[in-house]
Order: structure tokens, then C-alpha cells, then sequence
């Protein structure tokens, strides 16, 4: 017997590193992820060469200390099939591994741990800060909805890292929508910006707890790392000059509405469950009111109304927004009010929070 352990010490590290194994590998070995065991720690790495992540977990385990790959997402279906309080034992037959649980056993195909790419770092590190997982976690939330997806400026496919001032600034763009999200460093640092991987945001926000414990932030030529307790995350950085996104926040939007983001939330919601295909939601706003009307793809018509914070009687505006935008604001921005401020109805809408400064969103209305 190689290893005796209980189903869920395994199974939580392996939940979190199994988003970073490449699914088109280059390589088989990657799609398997390295899993090494060293007194009562149990370490899991999954990497696709340019982003690599390592969970390390502590609980009661039996057996000799070993190094080995399995393929991760078999791997962690065969896991899940096990009762949650299971004990599990492992043993290794030539090169399969054979995983055990009662009268359950599965075979799986073990490729050796020494042929598996580690991805190393390069480099002196330029900078490093610390931050709570916590803190983190919720900037990142408050702005990777705006990243862009397989666009061709590379730069967008991503988040902008930006420390000025001693000040750390999250930027997330598509050029139709922005999230930008601040947070005063205790750590003095001097000013630089490095752009992330859109992979890299979705799979950090999911390693991050929502403790004050801290992560530190190590940042190199071409890799930022991210080092919490029995967590590491190594990623590369994308090349290339993110643009000037200081230019597209509005700054002259002066007819301002306060609105509850979950009367909105849920009136966009419900609007929008006679269609699909259309992708466009209008938004009427009056004397107090708040009119949300779609029309789908057959002509047909649906329409809620709230009410808000809006004392213009003479400044009526109508605005047509991606609905998919509004939803994805208003899903990742937590707080209970929300500002929206207006030029007019052809120009983009500025969203806050209400007495706070670390939080901006931008959206682009349609055109007709």
C-alpha cells in the first residue's frame, strides 16, 4: 500500500488545481497533475507551462512519502464517486495506480513524476506586497466580468495590476464596458503594472478564502506570484501596453440616480425571460422611475418599472444597454446601492457606490 487517506484531504486540493491542467496539452503529461506526499502534507501542482498552481493540505494520512502523476480531471471524477467520509488507499502496480474505497477500485494510468514540467522562476523580484485574501478576492470580483475573451489585443484578455501610489489598482476591460477597483497597500512599494491572464483572475478568484488572512504578491520580469498558506500560484505576464483607461471613466456625467441593485437586478431578470437571442435591454429613466423594457427576437414585449432616486422632472433619459453587461454588473457588485450617473442617452454611464471611491464601472449604452 502506497497511501491510506480520508477522500476529502485529497479531494479539496485537487478541486482547486485541476482548472489550471491544459486541456489541449502539448504534452500528455500535462494533462495529469503531480501529487506528492511528505509526512502529513499533501501537495497537488497542475500547470499548462505558463500558469502553474500548488495545493498543499495537512490531515491524517498512512503510508511512505511518494511523488507521482495521475490525470487530474479522471482522477478527481473517480474521487467524487467515494462516500464524503471515505478512506481511500492507494497502491501502484507497475504504471497504474489503484485507487480503493470499500468494494470500489479503479485503475488508473500513472506517468512518472520526474518527466512532469514544474514551471520554475525567473528572474529577481522587482516588488512585493501583501494583501488579505479577502481584500483580493473582492477586487478581483469587481472587475474580471470586463475582461475580454479571445479578443485580438491580447492586452484585454486579462486584468490590468497597477501599484501607484502605494495604491493597488484592478482594471478590466473589453472597450465596451470597464471595472476598476482600488486598494490602499500597508506595504510601501514602488510603482509598476503588470497585465494577468484571463485564466489566471478566474482561477485565482477560486484559491482566495474570504479570510483576512494574507497572500503575498511577488512580482518578477515576466511572472507575478501568489503565496498564501498551503497555496501557490505562478503566472506568467501578458506583453504588451494596456491602454489609457484613465481616458473612458466619465468625468462630466452629472444627472446622477441612486437605485437598489437587486430591484434592478431582478426587473432586468425578469424582463428578459421571454428571449434570448436578443441581447438588448432598455432602460427609461424618469422622475423617480426606472423603466426596464425588452423586446425579443419575435416582436414580443416584456417590462418591469422601480422606483429610484432620480429628482431631474425635466431630464428624462433613455438608454439601450447589452444585457448581458447589466447582469454581469449587477451580479459582481455586492453592495445594496448603486449610483449611476448620466451625460445623456448616447454617451457611457459611470456606476459607483454611493460615498465610496475605490469602485467604478463603465458601460457603453447601444445604439438603435
Amino acid at each position: 500500500m502506497l497511501l491510506k487517506i480520508k477522500r476529502d484531504v485529497i479531494l479539496k486540493p485537487l478541486i482547486l488545481t485541476t482548472g489550471f491542467v491544459e486541456k489541449k496539452q502539448t504534452l500528455p503529461i500535462l494533462s495529469n497533475v503531480y501529487i506528492m506526499k511528505h509526512g502529513d502534507n499533501l501537495t497537488i501542482i497542475a500547470n499548462d507551462m505558463e500558469i502553474q498552481a500548488s495545493v498543499t493540505n495537512t490531515g491524517e494520512m498512512d503510508g511512505e512519502d511518494f511523488t507521482v502523476t495521475l490525470p487530474g480531471k479522471m482522477f478527481q471524477d473517480v474521487l467524487k464517486t467515494f462516500a464524503d467520509d471515505a478512506t481511500i488507499s492507494f497502491a501502484l502496480h507497475d504504471n497504474k495506480m489503484q485507487v480503493k474505497s470499500g468494494n470500489s477500485k479503479f485503475m488508473l494510468q500513472s506517468m512518472p513524476a520526474e518527466h512532469y514540467p514544474l514551471l520554475q522562476v525567473r528572474g529577481d523580484c522587482s516588488g512585493q506586497f501583501n494583501i488579505s485574501q479577502k481584500e483580493l478576492k473582492t477586487l478581483i470580483g469587481q472587475v474580471q466580468y470586463a475582461m475580454a475573451i479571445n479578443d485580438a489585443r491580447v492586452f484585454l484578455n486579462g486584468v490590468y495590476f497597477e501599484i501607484k501610489d502605494n495604491q493597488l489598482r484592478l482594471v478590466a476591460t473589453d472597450a465596451h464596458r470597464l471595472g476598476f477597483a482600488t486598494s490602499q497597500l500597508s506595504d510601501i512599494i514602488a510603482d509598476m503594472n503588470v497585465i494577468l491572464p484571463r485564466k489566471t483572475i478566474l482561477e485565482l478568484q477560486k484559491l482566495l478564502d474570504d479570510t483576512d488572512n494574507p497572500v503575498t504578491v511577488k512580482i518578477y520580469p515576466s511572472q507575478v506570484i501568489f503565496e498564501a498558506t498551503g497555496k501557490q500560484l505562478i503566472s506568467k505576464i501578458i506583453d504588451g501596453k494596456y491602454p489609457s483607461y484613465d481616458r473612458v471613466i466619465p468625468i462630466n456625467n452629472d444627472k446622477l440616480a441612486i437605485i437598489k441593485r437587486e430591484d434592478l437586478l431582478r426587473a432586468v431578470q425578469r424582463v428578459s425571460v421571454i428571449g434570448d437571442k436578443v441581447k438588448m435591454v432598455t432602460i427609461d429613466i424618469s422622475h423617480n422611475k426606472l423603466l426596464v423594457t425588452y423586446t425579443n427576437e419575435h416582436q414580443e414585449e416584456s417590462s418591469d418599472e422601480i422606483e429610484i432616486q432620480y429628482g431631474y422632472e425635466t431630464s428624462d433619459l433613455k438608454l439601450n444597454f447589452n444585457i448581458n453587461y447589466v447582469l454581469d454588473l449587477l451580479n459582481n457588485c455586492q453592495s445594496d446601492l448603486l449610483q449611476w450617473a448620466f451625460f445623456d442617452s448616447s454617451r457611457s454611464a459611470l456606476v459607483t457606490i454611493p460615498n465610496e471611491i475605490n469602485f467604478k464601472a463603465v458601460i457603453m449604452p447601444l445604439r438603435n
